[in-house]
């Protein structure tokens, strides 16, 4: 068993199917990562095996840089494990203006160290999102900014005259239209036009194209162009058990440390302009995994000396 774990064959195979695996996850995977499934798993263990039986056929002759190569691969493949398994992960709900310190995972509840308050959340466009009217009729298709005051000019209709947009369309309860956020969750535009020898004045949405096309003899549908989300950033200030005060912005690709924890920004509601979701993590595993890097590169040092 130890001669058929050490063999070079077993090596070249594992580590060929990891690369392939790594490849297929990085550029063609679009589902969920395969890093959880006990197959990926198992290929780890496997790779561990290998590189421990190798070293351990080898013990007595070998030389220490050799062992602490080998034996820091071991540990650092044995840290993913202990990171995966007993890793403390929760999400954490925050609204404007308020203070937590309970992330939740699934039905359970965890009360963390320190506390949080959603000072202010924001989103970054690639590009200012530009609203866009288009005007269909029987013999053409016409594309017009929709921006307030524009009077728009079709042959054979009346002018259409812009009288609003709106990035956020919201009613109060006196059914008052109101921006509820300046980010473009619920676009919208009131327009001026005549039907059926009628004045109307109607809203027009981008996320419910279809909602007057029973009711006019033309078509016309309003649209938001370059409206990808680049970022989304939260400033929180904290509170630590010790009590210390923090601040941070923490984004998608900008997570923030506190207390052995680290917070990433996951996700937002479009429904709701001041809610931001943040993960909390807990690695207990990691120093394992720096272990092995210590050794790894001791070894590396070694050998360059020789």
């Amino acid at each position: 068993m130890i001669k058929f774990l050490s063999s070079l064959r077993l090596f070249f195979a594992v580590t060929l199917a990891l690369g392939a695996v790594l490849i297929y996850q990085t550029l063609f995977n679009r589902g969920a990562p395969v890093y959880g499934t006990p197959w990926f798993a198992a290929l780890g263990v496997l790779a561990a095996a290998n590189i421990a039986a190798c070293a351990l056929g080898r013990a007595r002759t070998a030389s220490a840089r050799f062992l602490l190569l080998h034996t820091g691969l071991v540990v650092i493949i044995l840290g993913a494990f202990l990171t995966r398994f007993y890793r403390f992960e929760a999400e954490l709900p925050l609204r404007a203006g308020e203070t937590t310190d309970t992330a939740y995972a699934g039905t359970a509840a965890y009360k963390l160290p320190f506390s949080v308050t959603l000072e202010d959340f924001s989103l970054e466009y690639y590009a200012e999102p530009l609203g866009r009217i288009t005007v269909e009729t029987d013999g053409s298709r016409e594309v017009f900014d929709a921006k307030e005051g524009t009077v728009i000019e079709v042959p054979g209709l009346a002018p259409i005259k812009v009288l609003r947009a709106v990035r956020d369309f919201g009613l109060t309860a006196g059914n008052k239209v109101i921006e509820k956020s300046p980010y473009w969750h619920n676009p919208a535009v009131q327009l001026e036009l005549k039907s059926g020898g009628k004045t109307r004045k109607l809203w027009f949405f981008s996320n419910f194209p279809a909602m007057h096309a029973q009711t006019l003899p033309f078509g016309v549908f309003y649209a938001v162009e370059q409206a990808e989300i680049k970022n989304f950033t939260s400033a929180v200030a904290l509170k630590t058990a010790a009590g210390r005060e923090l601040k941070a912005k923490i984004s998608v690709n900008r997570p923030f440390k506190v207390d052995g924890y680290t917070l990433y920004q996951t996700s937002y509601d479009p429904a709701e302009a001041g809610y931001s979701l943040l993960t909390a993590t807990l690695d207990r595993g990691a120093w394992v995994v720096y272990a092995g890097f210590a050794m790894l590169l001791m070894g590396v040092l070694l050998w360059l000396r020789k």
